[in-house]
């Protein structure tokens, strides 16, 4: 175990008898902490002053890959010890995180004081407080705007085993730059190997991390208005963009009814490949937020053209790309998110 890992063990034995006499208000409760067997793969476990033993598994992070892999760990510690409940604890539990643990039924404390434990006659649920362990620094995130390309590129063929020389050539990234998102992707529990080959271990697991970490304000949006509404706007909007040669993209409610006819709409979004505010002028779109029925973006990496597609007339980004800025769109943004994710992005058929 690295050191770091080490150090947030001994936090975690450290602070855990606090935390849990807290949230179980036993104030005078007492954990004996036990000697665990070598090959149990419990980081350490206690038996409490009520003599209820308590199983902890510590993850340093709470992506959704790494909660799901210690998911499973605690479903086999439970069956091995069946008289035991069995906990994850993590820094601090995202809710993408929470989620996951939520569908794995799996009994979760973070340490600063968040919680969620299901046991005979015990139900535990605190949400809210906020991140006591938050670091000054970060490491670099492997969904980063450019890095990001790696995970977009492994989501629209995830069955594909990739070398990373492919991945390079199809990202355009450099052989370093690969390497290390790869390395963050691996630590993040979110791929699995074959010899010298990869791919996503869940790519719903994948898809949960990215979203988890997305951020669609990092594009550049400007914000219009042309007469029309919905579907007629796009096209219309789809063809002066073609006249003028602009390369470009819808995203968003647009793209979801082009792929699968899903909810009238009135916002249209539509990438384009340049400064925004210049094609909106050569397109003589009255700009402003007030009354505005378009928004033309100038996306953060060039990466969001990857997989575009053809939908029933209009030029649109992924499906995977769709379903990440739905998630940040208004009117029945969310609910054609999970229509796409339901019916489009469904991989729990996957062939191994």
């Amino acid at each position: 175990m690295q050191a770091s890992a080490k150090s947030l063990e001994r936090d975690a034995v450290r602070r855990i008898p606090g935390l849990l006499a807290e949230l179980l208000a036993e104030p005078d409760l007492e954990l004996a902490t036990e000697t665990s067997p070598a090959d149990s793969g419990v980081d350490f476990s206690a038996r409490d002053t009520k003599g209820r033993r308590w199983l902890f598994e510590i993850k340093g992070s709470s992506g959704p890959g790494q909660v799901d892999r210690a998911a499973r760990q605690l479903r086999t510690f439970a069956d091995a010890d069946p008289g035991a409940i069995p906990i994850l604890v993590v820094p601090y539990m995202s809710e993408a995180g929470g989620e996951i643990a939520e569908r794995a039924a799996v009994n979760w404390i973070d340490l600063s004081g968040n919680a969620s434990i299901r046991d005979e006659g015990l139900r535990i649920w605190v949400r809210g407080r906020p991140n006591e362990l938050r670091a000054a620094g970060r490491p670099s995130s492997p969904f980063a705007p450019k890095s990001a390309r790696i995970s977009r590129a492994l989501l629209l063929e995830p069955e594909r085993w990739w070398r990373q020389r492919d991945l390079v050539a199809a990202t355009h990234l450099d052989d370093g730059n690969v390497s290390r998102i790869v390395g963050r992707l691996d630590e993040a529990a979110l791929l699995e190997r074959r010899d010298k080959e990869l791919r996503p271990r869940d790519p719903d697991l994948l898809l949960d991390a990215w979203a988890q970490e997305y951020r669609f304000d990092r594009h550049d949006a400007i914000q219009g208005h042309i007469s029309g509404s919905g579907i007629e706007v796009a096209r219309s909007l789809s063809a002066n963009l073609a006249k003028q040669q602009i390369a470009h993209a819808f995203t968003g409610l647009p793209a979801a009814w082009a792929i699968d006819r899903f909810a009238r709409f009135r916002l249209t979004s539509v990438y384009v490949d340049g400064d925004p505010r210049e094609i909106v002028e050569r397109l003589d779109i009255r700009q402003g937020s007030k009354g505005a029925n378009l928004q033309i973006l100038g996306p953060d990496d060039a990466g969001v053209f990857a997989g575009e597609q053809e939908c029933d007339g209009l030029r649109c980004v992924s499906t995977v790309q769709t379903y990440l800025d739905l998630l940040n769109l208004s009117e029945r943004a969310a609910e054609a998110a999970q229509h796409l994710r339901d019916h489009h992005l469904n991989w729990h058929g996957r062939t191994r």
